[in-house]
């Protein structure tokens, strides 16, 4: 009886309990568990070294971080310094090689990458010696070697070259100049003339000057305990010298006043790439950090549900994506606003982005949007702290910025905290709806849409570097297709007037170009020739050259009527129908010498146009019956030699391809002839830097490899 009477009186506070549930309404959000983040307090050593160590014993290894909080100051004309300082730091030291080092590296099984702000290592445990030895002695003795210096250095060039093809980053570029000022250390760019000024004596100065452990951290995580930790940074780096105390530079800032439109053209392009942008007075740990960072997430922060992506691409379909992000910094913050849309709405698009910067600047969010965002953002935060990398972040902020030492452990109630009301106050504070910046890179044909964006009604041309762009200028008197053309011929046979080229046309049938390109990425050389015979032979030879592979990777050929193409992985093709048409007509020794005979091209001369400080006589080649590919060769005023061409191709559905060579060392061959000696190709963001090896020109159209064998 006793055990009926306990059964029914649960089964009656069961009911009871579920007849008071109201299943209308979502139940309330339960306050957020308490965090206890530990902060270890930092162990500074005689030097000025701080040291954090955070345990955990879950696996048996440990990582180091040194990062040395240098004042950050601009590189000026010599703006790329601290990149390249950072790639060489890894190139061993003044008594073991870069190979040795990479090998006793790699032997232990440890992972090692550098900066110019110091390394991140680890390791197992148990070859937590050995690393320490390697990282002590690369901090302490760096090498610095001239032959990697200059490899640094041309790669870095090289990779300058990609720039042009990357309207992202074309973008942030131009982004960070009318942001910052070209002399602020966020604004300053580098370019071809910024790497070409920096010297290895400008790297052992840097290094002296800013890489002292007066200003470093280095942070310990994993299987290790306090009092080894102590033990490793007092054998290790305690006899780091310490260097001079630093001045904190002070920069100032250019004033946005209203709304100003920056537009960068980039030709064929089908998409804009649009970044509305402005600076923030917002440092790390600011009490309205948490607030904006939920304003953010409702207006653009990443999820299906912002309001950015739910007004562009949900609602209008405008883009895949559009996203914002408000950012703090030790010197100065930022917004950002913008994605890439299709060129016909791209005015439409930013009439939207303005809304919702606007909307939002004006007016509360709903409950709705504030409790989502809340709660994805607690999710995160709790994630992040599974992670013992998570931790050791938070105690470098707290020490770097110094932070209360509850900052992170409260940082859940404070999130708890943020209303509406704090939303609106913080984007009236730091949203500057009527005096944004903003950047476009795209079509030209879209520009002059953009000029009802800007307070002055004007749209403000800039180049891919930042620099302002004028307009086109007209050609002088006298100047035409026809004499830019002949003066290119001429000068590349090193003749003066068209009876001595075509003399000496007469007496050439082939030239044989090679060339080498250095491919970092797989250690190895690209190795490529080309083969132009008169009138319309071609080959060329592509191989792989590695300690991995050596292999052709691609060949094509050409006997005058018949040829095909082979690629590695994907066979041989035959030359048919289009193709085999355009592989028809003649093009020995210049393509240039039939653009005025051809009556399937248009071929229109533009005007002089301004790259990277030069003028060039901009010349359009396009065919008649083709929209889909065209390209732009650039003359120099100065030498009349074709120094650049850029070719936009339209591939799989709308997205255009461009592909752009840089001709460069012309020299006089001893032979009569004065050709380039470099060809930089770079496309989609990648680039190749061949040099010519060799080059052969002889009377006669003969040679294997126009029929398929080289």
């Amino acid at each position: 009886m006793k055990k009926i009477v306990v059964v029914l009186t649960i089964l009656f506070a069961a009911v009871c309990g579920f007849a008071q549930v109201d299943r209308t309404k979502a139940p309330q959000p339960q306050p957020n568990p308490e965090i206890k983040i530990a902060i270890p307090d930092a162990l500074t050593l005689p030097n000025g070294m701080k040291v954090i160590v955070v345990e955990n014993h879950k696996l048996p290894k440990v990582s180091f971080q040194l990062f040395i909080d240098y004042p950050i100051a601009a590189e000026g004309d010599k703006a790329g310094l601290s990149a390249i300082f950072g790639e060489l730091l890894a190139c061993g030291t003044t008594s073991m090689s870069k190979d040795a080092f990479d090998q006793k590296i790699d032997y232990i099984g440890a992972s090692l990458n550098t900066s110019s702000r110091g390394f991140f290592a680890s390791s197992l445990k148990k070859h937590t010696p050995q690393l320490l030895t390697l990282l002590s002695d690369l901090i302490m003795h760096p090498a610095f070697p001239q032959e990697d210096f200059d490899r640094i250095k041309s790669q870095n060039l090289t990779n300058l070259a990609s720039i042009a093809t990357d309207a992202d980053a074309i973008s942030g570029i131009v982004g960070g100049v009318v942001n910052y000022g070209t002399t602020h250390p966020y604004g300053e760019v580098t370019n071809e003339t910024t790497i070409n000024n920096i010297t290895l004596d400008d790297i052992k100065t840097y290094y002296s000057t800013y890489f002292t452990p007066n200003y470093a951290y280095l942070v310990i995580v994993g299987d290790v305990t306090q009092d080894e930790a102590k033990g490793y940074v007092d054998t290790y780096f305690a006899s780091w010298q310490k260097g001079n105390d630093l001045k904190k530079p002070v920069y100032s800032l250019p004033q946005t006043k209203g709304n100003n439109v920056y537009f960068v053209d980039k030709p064929g392009a089908v998409q804009s790439v649009i970044d509305i942008t402005h600076t923030v007075n917002l440092k790390p740990g600011h009490p309205d950090e948490i607030a904006l960072s939920v304003l953010n997430g409702i207006l653009g922060g990443g999820s299906f549900s912002a309001r950015l992506m739910a007004n562009l691409r949900e609602d209008k379909a405008y883009t895949y994506g559009c996203y914002s992000s408000i950012y703090s910094d030790e010197m100065v913050g930022g917004f950002s606003a913008g994605g890439s849309f299709r060129n016909e709405v791209t005015d439409s698009a930013i009439v939207q982005i303005l809304f919702e910067i606007d909307r939002i600047s004006k007016n509360m969010v709903t409950d709705e949007e504030l409790t989502l965002v809340k709660s994805s953002m607690t999710g995160a935060f709790a994630r992040s702290l599974e992670r013992p990398e998570t931790v050791a972040r938070f105690a470098l902020n707290t020490i770097r910025y110094n932070l209360p030492k509850d900052y992170y452990s409260s940082y859940l109630k404070n999130l708890e905290k943020v209303t509406k009301e704090d939303l609106l106050r913080v984007a009236g504070l730091y949203l500057q709806p009527n005096h944004l910046n903003i950047v476009v890179v795209g079509n030209q044909e879209i520009a002059e849409k953009l000029k009802v964006f800007d307070a002055s009604n004007a749209v403000h041309y800039k180049d891919y570097f930042g620099n302002d762009k004028a307009q086109l200028k007209a050609v002088p008197s006298g100047v035409t297709l026809q004499t830019i053309l002949d003066n290119y011929m001429f000068g590349a046979f090193m003749v003066s007037d068209k009876a001595a080229f075509e003399a000496k046309l007469a007496k050439v049938g082939l030239i044989q170009t090679s060339y080498v390109a250095d491919v970092p990425e797989m250690g190895g050389k690209l190795l490529m020739t080309t083969y132009e015979g008169k009138p319309n032979k071609s080959a060329t030879l592509m191989k792989v050259s590695s300690p991995d592979m050596n292999a052709v990777v691609q060949k094509e050929w050409f006997n005058g009527t018949a040829g095909g193409t082979f690629a590695m992985g994907a066979g041989s093709t035959k030359y048919e129908g289009d193709e085999l048409a355009a592989k028809m007509k003649p093009s020995f020794p210049f393509s240039q010498y039939y653009y005025l005979t051809d009556e399937s091209l248009n071929v229109e001369l533009l005007g002089i146009d301004v790259v990277d400080g030069k003028e060039y006589y901009k010349v359009k080649v396009a065919e008649k019956d083709n929209k889909d590919e065209f390209s732009y060769e650039f003359y120099s005023v100065e030498t009349g030699m074709l120094e650049k061409k850029e070719t936009f191709t339209k591939g799989e559905g709308e997205e255009v391809v461009s592909v752009l060579v840089t001709f460069g060392d012309y020299k006089d061959m001893g032979k009569g002839f004065y050709l380039p000696h470099t060809m930089l190709i770079n496309t989609q963001g990648q680039a190749l830097n061949f040099v010519v090896s060799e080059i052969i020109i002889k009377k006669k159209a003969k040679s294997k490899a126009f029929e398929g064998t080289f």
